[in-house]
């Protein structure tokens, strides 16, 4: 009786569960394989100028590349640093400036400084370089070695040869999650709600990236690759900002405050680093950047990229954080002032009008808010190919 207990238990188990292993590892197959879907993306981009999304788990560095090396010959302004700044795109820019936005997630500003040496030295058009001072994830505080970096156009046989695929028994146990399990739940929900389910089924489980569509604003192509995100065109334009468009917003700001506010929080943690001291290793570099993208005529822009409305107000009235961060903003300006490179504060968003709706967690904020931000930036103060200055707060 027990026997045919555990035979029907098994049986039961292995109707349910290896189906949707089966799917998984489908899934798996193209979502795990970061150089096909970089460069399949960066070629449709590259025909259609559509928005697409890349699901890479923040490996978006390979896209980015392919995507800054086919629009090199246009381009002569320049966005390097984290998730925070990819929201900005070449509208928000001054008349003539032909902007592409590097910004890649994760990416601390060590990174920034190697990639903009390289286009220093090897891409002379370009003359504005526009670079985050994130004091929030601690990246102004690191003291990090900055290695040379190559943004020369991958080459795709190599990049192929070079693949390091996981094994069977990494995907099997990826593929029996429960992350894994619950996001195949909501894909073959999606499927179930579909006017065309076969269709679907074939873009999730058949195919590198969805089939080509027009984004929900009627005017833009989108595709997806991988399986988050379909046809919301929640992806990186043309100009490699991206759209945010399938994000939720903040709604309780003052939770978020409360926790960030908290000993062991990121932003707390980021700030007791090296008491809000900026790190003098990475600044240096930066000084000697500037004067090489001088001499070759242009010029460097720094800013500090918002936070959600009321979070560094918050920290700035703290009894101990306040000092600390009192401290970074008077090293960032005695160093602008010193090294004549425009650093400019846009932390406290709700100065340019900025709002919580316009935040999809403390510090990230979307298209509606930079424009605010950059449209009073140019306004006050900030003049394109002048000789730049320090600016303690871009909105006074």
């Amino acid at each position: 009786m027990h026997k045919r207990y555990l035979l029907w238990l098994l049986f039961l188990c292995c109707i349910t569960l290896l189906p949707a292993v089966a799917l998984n590892l489908l899934l798996l197959q193209h979502e795990g394989d970061v150089a096909s879907m970089s460069f399949a993306a960066s070629d449709w981009q590259h025909e259609t100028h559509g928005i697409t999304y890349t699901p890479t788990l923040g490996a978006n560095g390979m896209f980015k590349t392919l995507r800054l090396n086919d629009r090199l010959t246009g381009t002569d302004t320049v966005v390097f640093g984290s998730s925070t700044g990819m929201p900005i795109d070449n509208s928000m820019m001054p008349p003539g400036w032909r902007l592409y936005n590097f910004t890649q997630s994760g990416s601390p500003l060590s990174a920034s400084i190697a990639q903009a040496e390289y286009l220093s030295s090897h891409a002379p058009q370009i003359k504005h370089y526009i670079i985050a001072l994130d004091w929030s994830l601690d990246f102004v505080y690191q003291a990090a070695a900055i290695p040379a970096v190559d943004l020369s156009r991958p080459e795709r046989n190599a990049v192929f040869a070079q693949k390091d695929s996981p094994s069977l028994l990494a995907l099997l146990r990826e593929a029996i999650s429960y992350p894994r399990m619950a996001k195949l739940w909501d894909v073959l929900g999606h499927i179930a709600r579909s006017p065309q389910p076969r269709k679907t089924f074939r873009e999730y489980f058949l195919q590198l990236g969805s089939d080509e569509y027009t984004c929900p604003d009627g005017e833009n192509l989108g595709k997806d690759f991988g399986i988050y995100n379909r046809g919301s065109c929640n992806g990186f334009r043309y100009d490699g900002s991206a759209t945010y468009s399938d994000y939720t917003r903040v709604e309780n700001v003052n939770r978020l405050i409360i926790s960030a506010l908290n000993l062991g929080s990121k932003y707390a943690k980021a700030l007791q680093h090296t008491q809000g001291a900026i790190d003098p290793g990475q600044f240096a570099r930066l000084a000697a950047l500037s004067r090489a993208v001088a001499k070759n005529g242009g010029s460097l822009m720094l800013y500090m990229p918002p936070l959600v409305p009321g979070l560094e107000d918050a920290f700035l009235k703290h009894a101990v954080y306040s000092t600390y961060l009192q401290h970074t903003k008077r090293d960032l300006s005695a160093w602008a002032a010193e090294n004549t490179v425009v650093v400019a504060d846009f932390g406290q968003s709700e100065r340019f009008g900025c709002t919580t709706a316009e935040f999809l967690d403390e510090h990230h904020a979307d298209g509606a808010c930079y424009q605010k931000i950059f449209s009073v930036f140019w306004q006050n103060g900030a003049v394109p190919n002048k000789p730049a200055r320090a600016t303690a707060n871009a909105s006074k």
